[in-house]
């Protein structure tokens, strides 16, 4: 293989690079509503690309289990939020955009009040 024909194959390989790195859209969410839950954390997976809150909110006589998608970490910890603000059995009060399929238990973090009253994100 002559030099060109490698140089043209590796541009070939580098112009699919920018479409790895895109990021999905908030569509899955209805951004114009605003729900809010209160329940007890029981885990967090604090890494890229979104942060992830799984949190245990108690639905009459029985728990549900909302999954609810944040930031990335590297946008949180600007507001203040680092890997260890948050554990498994913190009370918290969260602000959420709900799912657009009108699946219950999921959403995308909006605000979010610690266990220490401090609050992330704009509360409303």
């Amino acid at each position: 293989m002559n030099l060109k024909s490698m140089l043209f194959g590796l541009a070939l390989l580098g112009s699919a690079a920018p479409a790895a790195l895109a990021h999905h859209s908030y569509s899955a969410f209805d951004m114009s509503k605003l729900v809010a839950i209160a329940g007890t954390v029981s885990e967090v997976q604090f890494r890229n690309p979104h942060v992830w809150l799984f949190v245990d909110v108690l639905a009459g006589d029985k728990t549900e289990t909302w999954a609810i998608e944040a930031g990335g970490p590297n946008i949180l910890m600007r507001q203040g939020w680092m890997a260890n603000t948050l554990k498994p059995g913190d009370k918290v009060d969260l602000q959420l955009a709900p799912m657009r399929d009108e699946t219950k238990t999921g959403g995308a973090l909006q605000a979010l009040r610690l266990p220490n009253g401090k609050t992330i994100g704009t509360w409303k």
